[in-house]
């Protein structure tokens, strides 16, 4: 008998565990790749929304871009797994589809994240880390005392002047208006309060509805900051400058706010609604990833499942049995005729 290493080499393959590729093979769906595959990109989500929306991408830039960094870092390495085994593994492995989704999802959290921190978290954070201010006469207090709050709250008889309110106009309508106490002007002719807004007041008159314009009762201001007002504090400074051109008075330093019946209530209300915005995209991001292993899991399910091409049941085809002829050929020999 010859020994195995001389034996055809056909044979040697026998033993070996067989492709799904081969006919009548198919894929062996495991439920812990399925488990983790489900998880681990929505995790990745959480993790990057989560740093990029709350308080450590305001206080800590760098840490958080490098936590971020750290999961671009390993998804790199996952793209690194994913080649290695499309080239020395020849079924299909789940690394592949691991090592997309947590790209996407890292991407999505990332962008999410920052969205969310831009809308309101940062505004937040910059008028939480100002001081509250109470009984602020805008006729007596100059603007230059008060240049650290954040949330104002003006004694009784402060009111919006709106026949001194007027606009700047560049593509959207920058409103403001003064706020005086008792319908008289400052002491010192200086007008450094101001209530804006964006797109409520008329282009044609003194005419502000912005904010709590229409509560009796209100009485309280946000400070309005780099982050709150999205760039635009350039454009309520010109909107200031041709109110004082117009109605001949001053505003050298002018402080910008949102009039507000409850300012402390409103600020709080951002708080909120990050965290309100944070697990919408959470929940969002949970679906996405089981409906994407889903459709996954259909894909691996079907490969292997194509009718096998050595599954032709030849023998029983006519033109096959009569020698690929449509009629019977003749095999009986004729005798020679002289």
């Amino acid at each position: 008998m010859k020994p195995q290493s001389e034996m055809d080499p056909l044979l040697k393959d026998l033993g070996k565990r067989r492709s799904i590729f081969v006919p009548g093979q198919r894929m062996r769906m495991n439920v812990v790749p399925m488990f983790l595959n489900v998880f681990l990109p929505w995790g990745v989500f959480v993790f990057c929304c989560g740093i990029t929306s709350f308080w450590i991408m305001y206080a800590h830039v760098g840490i958080a871009w490098g936590l971020v960094g750290s999961v671009f870092a390993i998804w790199f390495f996952l793209c690194g797994t994913a080649l290695w085994a499309r080239r020395y593994e020849p079924d299909p492995t789940w690394f592949t589809y691991t090592a997309i989704m947590v790209g996407i999802m890292a991407i999505l959290g990332t962008i999410a994240g920052r969205g969310n921190f831009k809308d309101f978290s940062e505004r937040y954070y910059q008028v939480a880390d100002l001081k509250v201010v109470h009984g602020i006469d805008a006729s007596f207090t100059p603007g230059t005392n008060v240049m650290d709050a954040g949330i104002f709250r003006f004694a009784a008889g402060n009111k919006l002047d709106g026949m001194k309110s007027w606009h700047f106009k560049f593509r959207d309508l920058y409103c403001v208006a003064p706020i005086i106490t008792n319908g008289t002007a400052p002491t010192s002719q200086r007008y450094d309060f101001w209530a804006v807004g964006k797109e409520c007041c008329s282009v044609a008159a003194s005419d502000f509805r912005c904010g709590a314009w229409g509560d009796k009762l209100a009485s309280g201001g946000i400070r309005l900051t780099d982050a709150g007002s999205g760039g635009d504090l350039k454009y309520y400074r010109l909107a200031v400058q041709q109110a004082e051109s117009l109605y001949n008075i001053m505003a050298p330093n002018p402080i910008f706010l949102t009039w507000s019946s409850n300012p402390r209530l409103e600020v709080e209300s951002w708080r909120q609604q990050v965290f309100k915005n944070f697990l919408v995209m959470v929940v969002f991001a949970l679906v996405f990833s089981f409906f994407c292993m889903t459709l996954a899991t259909c894909g691996y399910a079907f490969l292997g499942r194509s009718k096998s091409a050595y599954g032709m049941d030849i023998l029983s085809e006519k033109d096959w049995q009569q020698g690929g002829y449509s009629k019977p050929a003749e095999f009986s020999t004729r005798p020679y005729q002289t």
